[in-house]
């Protein structure tokens, strides 16, 4: 994988844990700003899983899912950017979506990554798991009855999710050193049949 592309990941997953740290920690603060924030947490996060999708799109069996992801997350950033008013209005509902989409995507990765023989695939199912639980609950959740609550759980979810980019990239990371060890014996097999 190119390290742009391993540079985007580990950007995702620092403004996503960046951002529900924020929103932990000043949920009282207007919806507007979390809104605008969301946006472009959703377009980051958008470019990294096109981008995910574009470089591995080849090996990971849940690939048309994860384009569809990067779909929603792109067009929700792009529209909550531009007129963050708008939607702020829709903002709990909104958070709760992202976690749920972020964490569907994640739990779905974890079985590529267990069949690459990622040994901590099962953390990213947890995580995405976890997420997943956070979404839901904030979809159904009366969000006019306590927002801070809502944030408060959303956020949780958000961190989650952020952790998991970061545990993703320790298994590409690995799956790539596996594949360079398995080219460097394949040399060594080529080698010593020329020498013989």
């Amino acid at each position: 994988m190119k390290t742009s592309t391993k540079i985007w990941m580990c950007l995702a997953g620092l403004a996503l844990v960046a951002l529900g740290v924020l929103c932990l920690l000043n949920s009282d603060d207007t919806i507007l700003s979390l809104a605008w924030a969301l946006g472009f947490i959703l377009l980051v996060s958008g470019c990294s899983n096109f981008t995910n999708w574009f470089v591995l799109g080849r090996y990971l069996p849940q690939r048309h899912l994860i384009m569809l992801v990067a779909i929603i997350e792109f067009i929700l950033g792009i529209r909550l950017v531009v007129n963050p008013t708008g939607l702020a209005v829709a903002l709990p509902f909104i958070f709760a979506a992202f976690v749920l989409f972020e964490s569907l995507s994640l739990t779905l990765e974890a079985f590529d990554f267990k069949r690459v023989g990622f040994s901590f695939w099962y953390c990213l199912l947890i995580l995405g798991l976890g997420g997943m639980v956070f979404g839901v609950y904030g979809l159904f959740y009366n969000p006019e009855a306590s927002a801070t609550v809502l944030s408060t759980l959303v956020s949780i979810g958000i961190i989650l999710d952020g952790v998991g980019y970061w545990i993703k990239l320790a298994g590409i990371n690995r799956f790539e050193k596996h594949l360079k060890k398995i080219g460097e014996r394949l040399q060594y097999v080529e080698d010593a049949e020329i020498v013989e």
